[in-house]
C-alpha cells in the first residue's frame, strides 16, 4: 500500500492494487473474516473516510471539497480512501466482511443492490426527509438511483453524486489527414475504423476494452442492434440472446478478429484503452466526459482532440448514461462527523464544482443551465444525455447479482470470446443462463413486477 500525503490539506489519499487473478475470482464467501486497512474506530471519531473508486480525475475533485469542508470544519478529517475503479468492488467487499467498512462510500449503480442485501449500506431515510435539498437533483437523478435500488419506494439509501454518459473520442489529425469527420452511424463508424488502421504505423482505428469493463462497451452496441433496453420478456425470461443482440455482439467481437484493434486490447481495462488513446495508437475510444482532462494532461488539445455524439446503430441511438451514487456505510463508527460531509458535499452549491473539476455531468437540477456544461469538447455529453430521441442504456441493476455478472462473469466470457474459444451466440446463452437464475430469485422474494426501463 502506498499513501500519498497532500500537502496543506487535512486529508490523505490511498491508493491500493489488486492481481488480475484477485479481482477476476474474488467473490464474498471468500473474504468472510478478512481484514484489510482500518477505517475509522474508536481513536479516530473525527475522522471521515470516503471510499472512491471513481478514478483519478474524479478524486483529485473529491479530494478537493474534501479541504474545503475541513477549512469550515477543523475538527472533522475528511480521509480519501482511491481505489482503482476495477478493483473497487472487491476492495469493498473487503472492508466490509472484515469488519472495516470506510464511513461513505462511493459506489456505481450496478453494486448498489448487492451491497445493500450484505446489509452494508445504512438507511438515510429519516435524515433526508428533513433535509432542505431533497428536492433538488434531477429527474435522471432520481431515476437512476431508482433503478440501482439507491431509493426504493419512500426509502433511501444513497443518493446521486454525478451523472455519467458517454461519447465518441476521435484522433482529430487522424480524421484530418484521411479527410473524414465523426461517424454518425455504426455503418459509417466500421468504415472510419478501418480507413484508422494502419499496423505498420502502429496505428489502429478503436481502443477495445477487452478485459474489467468491457461489458460498457458493448452492451449499448447490442441495445442499438435491437432497438430494445429491455433484459427480460413478459414472463421474466432473459432475452439477450436473442437474433438481434447477437449480431450486435458479433459486430463488437469482429472489430478485434478484423485486427481494428491492437491484440494486445484483449487485456485492456480503463487505463489501458484511455493510454492507447492520448498516446496516439488508436484512433477512437468511447468513454465518460473526466477523460478529456486526461487527454489535456497528456499534451492534447482541440487541434488534436474531438468529442462527438454516440453513432446510432441500425435501429436505435443509445444514451449510455449511469450514476454514481454516495452513501454511508451501516457500519461506520463515526455517523455524525459523516453525515455532516454528507448533508455538505450533497447540496447544490457543493456537486457542481465538483461536477465542473471531474468533467461530470451535474446531479442538480441548478446546474443543468450552467453554461459549462453545454460547451467545447463537453458539449456532445450534454447532447447525449439530453436527447429525447435517444434509448437509455439501461441494465437490471436491482438485481444483488448484478456486480459480480458484470465484473466477473462478463470479463470471463468476453474474453473467451475474443480468443475464439467460443460464439457470440455461446457467450450471451451463458449470461442469459445466469441472468435468468437471478431473475427467478428476485422474483420469487418481490414478486413478478421488476423494474422496467425508463
Amino acid at each position: 500500500m502506498t499513501e500519498l500525503f497532500i500537502h496543506h490539506s487535512p486529508f490523505t489519499i490511498h491508493q491500493f492494487s489488486l492481481s488480475r487473478r484477485e479481482m477476476l475470482k474474488l467473490t464474498s464467501s471468500a473474504l468472510l473474516g478478512a481484514s484489510v486497512f482500518g477505517c475509522g474506530g474508536a481513536s479516530e471519531q473525527n475522522t471521515v473516510t470516503v471510499f472512491s473508486p471513481a478514478g483519478d480525475v474524479k478524486t483529485r475533485a473529491l479530494t478537493q471539497s474534501a479541504a474545503a469542508f475541513s477549512e469550515l470544519h477543523p475538527d472533522i478529517r475528511v480521509e480519501v480512501l482511491s481505489v482503482p475503479w476495477d478493483q473497487g468492488r472487491a476492495k469493498l467487499i473487503t472492508m466490509v466482511a472484515g469488519g472495516n467498512p470506510p464511513d461513505l462510500i462511493i459506489l456505481t449503480g450496478q453494486w448498489m443492490a448487492e451491497f445493500r442485501a450484505m446489509g452494508a449500506i445504512d438507511n438515510l431515510t429519516t435524515w433526508f426527509q428533513t433535509w432542505e435539498h431533497r428536492d433538488a437533483f434531477t429527474t435522471t437523478g432520481i431515476q437512476r438511483c431508482e433503478i440501482s435500488a439507491a431509493i426504493e419506494g419512500d426509502q433511501v439509501y444513497g443518493l446521486p453524486l454525478e451523472i455519467t454518459t458517454r461519447a465518441m473520442f476521435y484522433q482529430k489529425r487522424w480524421l484530418d489527414e484521411l479527410g473524414l469527420e465523426p461517424a454518425m452511424t455504426r455503418a459509417e463508424w466500421r468504415l472510419l475504423l478501418e480507413k484508422l488502421t494502419d499496423p505498420e504505423k502502429n496505428r489502429y482505428g478503436y481502443a477495445l476494452r477487452g478485459a474489467r469493463g468491457g461489458f460498457w462497451t458493448w452492451w449499448p452496441i447490442l441495445e442499438e442492434f435491437s432497438g430494445t433496453n429491455e433484459w427480460f420478456d413478459e414472463n421474466n425470461r432473459c432475452i439477450i440472446n436473442s437474433t438481434d443482440h447477437v449480431e450486435g455482439l458479433t459486430f463488437w467481437n469482429d472489430i478485434y478478429q478484423d485486427g481494428l484493434s491492437p491484440r494486445d486490447s484483449l487485456n485492456w481495462g480503463y487505463n489501458e484503452l484511455v493510454q492507447g488513446f492520448w498516446s496516439g495508437i488508436c484512433g477512437c475510444i468511447e468513454q465518460d466526459p473526466e477523460v478529456v482532462p486526461t487527454c489535456l494532461e497528456h499534451g492534447m488539445d482541440e487541434s488534436t482532440l474531438i468529442t462527438a455524439v454516440m453513432p446510432a446503430g441500425p435501429k436505435a441511438r443509445v444514451a449510455s448514461n449511469d450514476i454514481w451514487i454516495l452513501s454511508m456505510a451501516s457500519g461506520s463508527q463515526n455517523k455524525d462527523a459523516a453525515r455532516q460531509f454528507y448533508a455538505w458535499m450533497m447540496t447544490p452549491e457543493q456537486l457542481i464544482p465538483y461536477s465542473k473539476a471531474s468533467n461530470v455531468l451535474p446531479s442538480v437540477k441548478q446546474g443543468m443551465n450552467d453554461p459549462a456544461f453545454s460547451k467545447g469538447l463537453f458539449k456532445p455529453f450534454m447532447e447525449m444525455a439530453s436527447s429525447t430521441a435517444a434509448l437509455q442504456n439501461w441494465y437490471p441493476s436491482y438485481l444483488p447479482e448484478m456486480g459480480e455478472f458484470i465484473e466477473v462473469l462478463v470479463t470471463e466470457e468476453q474474453q473467451n470470446m475474443l480468443l475464439k474459444r467460443q460464439s457470440p451466440q455461446d457467450m450471451l446463452d451463458k449470461l442469459a443462463d445466469f441472468l435468468n437464475i437471478a431473475q427467478k430469485k428476485y422474483v420469487d422474494q418481490h414478486g413478478p413486477d421488476t423494474p422496467r426501463p425508463m
